[in-house]
């Protein structure tokens, strides 16, 4: 069975950024946004209960997912969004085992920004938490998203007890500062 280590942090903090420097090693990373929009587009039961549950103006004539609309109603409501992300994550972390089996020996990377909130901690051997100082990571957001500060600081704030109490045997932190040499990081992991 593969060793599965997750790779989380904030939004700013660089986990895209490790994400990339194992894949350039030729190294298998998961990434749950991009994964959970192809899972969720491939689910005709997923896009009916949607519909059934938030209305017909969420699938489009295409039949694919308007997730602006989806959008509109899951951050309107706690509730909506509690019962979309118990759905999308249950899906998530089906495939994940689905490909960790199939990885055999080695190494499986999943990158998550809400490890703990998704229940995915609970699958992993070890995580990385990424971390950088609050207004690099509010200065890495705002460029990269063309987001306000205001907007950055509110989503930092959503997160802010994502990455307590990870339930995983083994945390590590890697510190992306811009100082502090990555790929050693990377390396002595």
């Amino acid at each position: 069975m593969a060793f599965v280590i997750g790779i989380t942090g904030g939004i700013g903090a660089g986990k895209s950024v490790v994400s990339r420097a194992l894949r350039c090693r030729g190294l298998t990373v998961y990434d749950c946004d991009s994964e959970a929009r192809r899972i969720m587009e491939g689910s005709e039961s997923l896009k009916r209960e949607i519909a059934c549950r938030f209305g017909d103006g969420c699938i489009g004539p295409d039949g694919s997912l308007c997730r602006p609309a989806i959008a509109e109603r899951v951050f309107a409501d706690d509730a909506h969004r509690l019962w979309l992300n118990s759905r999308v994550h249950a899906l998530v972390r089906d495939d994940i085992a689905r490909r960790v089996a199939e990885a055999g020996d080695g190494t499986f990377f999943v990158e998550s920004a809400i490890m703990k909130s998704s229940g995915l901690d609970r699958m992993c051997d070890a995580i990385w938490l990424v971390e950088a100082p609050l207004d690099l990571r509010v200065r890495r957001a705002c460029r990269r998203d063309g987001s306000a500060r205001e907007a950055v600081m509110a989503r930092i704030r959503s997160q802010s007890a994502e990455f307590d109490g990870l339930d995983c045997p083994r945390v590590e932190t890697i510190v992306n500062d811009g100082r502090s040499p990555l790929l050693a990081q990377i390396d002595r992991l």
